[in-house]
């Protein structure tokens, strides 16, 4: 009798044991993507690597989907020849017409349906927004993503990488001061996007301004992304006689304020806009050439009519075949580098491709330019990878650099202005 309870206590205390093993093992799983430490993560097979996206494809900024065309491009070109360690990289994307609760929606869909590896390239600050707390709990890998907002970056978050575009509160000081310095702004406007996106880069500004003696705030406008009356805020920037005005919103909104303040008359006041809005010359069409000459706003990327550049050339060309019936723009562009970034922390990754590999391959960015971009750098402290931009102006049909390259240091949060 002795003996048979012997038995079976050993038996239960095995079972438990196994059971606590198995718990263990779920928990160290959590942390590297849904697999043993050694493990692929989830998303990547022996032939194959899950790529998931979300931005606006139709809706009032469907214009930005063409940087889900630059990204496919790229993948197209990568897969052609050879993939990464064998492997393809397969786009997963889907219209979130820029609203949050659709942003979300996509988030989950991607991740506990199609099971991606990352997401990369989701637009929008509010989109982005919606769904940050739902990737960075599942630990899932955002890369680039379209917002400049600073709290996504700073302080770091492990699985959240960069973005496509300069911090919005970075970019707001470097145009102030070239505003002050090299147009000799004094009495200044600002439109802005009511949501986080335009507000970011609104406070600096205002805040910034007080720090100029002689300059002033003589106007303030704001609107929201799907608006396209602007009469009644172009009214009154034209009473408040600016002669700079800031406008920080997506590129409908923005261009749409600046055909009502040419409809009036204020067409003399230098206006300068957020990048992502003023730099691409799908700007040109939806305004009209001679609205639109020249606007203001910055640059991150190689200008697309430098001809002689071997990027542009392997760009254009690999664009066209893709997408025979559309124009290589500036978002396209983006896309494309976007993707030239991902790929390469694939291949500094290597054939062991978990979450925490490839996030730690990210640290060995320094100032790389193999991309479009001017130069990326990541750290364990530097999670903003585009630091580097210049001024640009609307001329003559194309968006032209007009400043040196200017550069921050998330480290330290000073910005490297260019010499004279």
């Amino acid at each position: 009798m002795v003996k048979k309870g012997f038995t079976l206590f050993t038996a239960f205390m095995m079972v438990f044991l196994l059971v606590a093993c198995n718990g263990e093992k779920t928990s160290s799983n959590n942390a590297t993507g849904g697999k043993d430490s050694n493990e692929l993560a989830q998303g990547v097979t022996k032939n194959e690597i899950l790529v998931g996206h979300s931005a606006p494809q139709t809706g009032p900024v469907a214009v930005y989907d063409t940087f889900r065309k630059g990204m496919d491009t790229y993948f197209q070109y990568i897969n052609e020849t050879g993939g990464i360690n064998g492997r393809k990289i397969k786009l997963i994307a889907y219209d979130d017409q820029y609203q949050p609760t659709k942003a979300s929606q996509n988030a989950k869909k991607l991740v506990e349906e199609d099971k991606v590896f990352a997401v990369i390239g989701n637009q929008g600050s509010a989109a982005n927004l919606a769904a940050k707390d739902y990737y960075i709990n599942k630990g899932v890998p955002v890369i680039l993503p379209g917002t400049g907002l600073k709290g996504f970056v700073d302080p770091p978050v492990k699985n959240w990488m960069g973005a496509t575009m300069m911090n919005y509160e970075v970019e707001a000081q470097i145009m102030l001061n070239y505003a002050v310095n090299e147009l000799g702004a004094k009495k200044i406007a600002i439109a802005y996007q009511n949501d986080d996106f335009g507000k970011a880069p609104y406070n600096k500004i205002k805040e910034m301004i007080k720090t100029y003696p002689g300059v002033e705030l003589v106007a303030e406008v704001t609107y929201l992304p799907a608006d396209t009356e602007f009469s009644a805020q172009a009214q009154k920037l034209q009473q408040a006689k600016p002669d700079t005005i800031f406008n920080f919103g997506v590129m409908s909104p923005v261009v749409n304020l600046k055909k009502a303040m040419y409809k009036i008359g204020l067409d003399k006041a230098n206006y300068i806009v957020s990048s992502i809005a003023g730099g691409d010359t799908h700007a040109f069409q939806l305004a009209g050439g001679d609205v639109w000459e020249g606007t203001y706003s910055g640059g991150i990327l190689i200008s697309l009519d430098d001809e002689n550049n071997e990027k542009i050339k392997l760009f254009k060309e690999r664009f066209k075949k893709s997408y025979p019936n559309e124009q290589a723009t500036n978002f396209v562009e983006s896309g494309w580098s976007a993707a030239q970034v991902f790929v390469e922390a694939l291949k500094r990754t290597g054939d062991n491709l978990t979450w925490d590999n490839f996030l730690k391959s990210f640290n060995t960015f320094d100032n790389w330019d193999g991309s479009m971009y001017a130069g990326v750098s990541f750290s364990e402290k530097n999670h903003y990878g585009i630091t580097k931009m210049y001024m640009t102006k609307a001329d003559n049909g194309k968006i032209q650099q007009i400043s040196d390259s200017i550069e921050f240091n998330p480290e330290t949060g000073k910005i490297s202005l260019p010499k004279k």
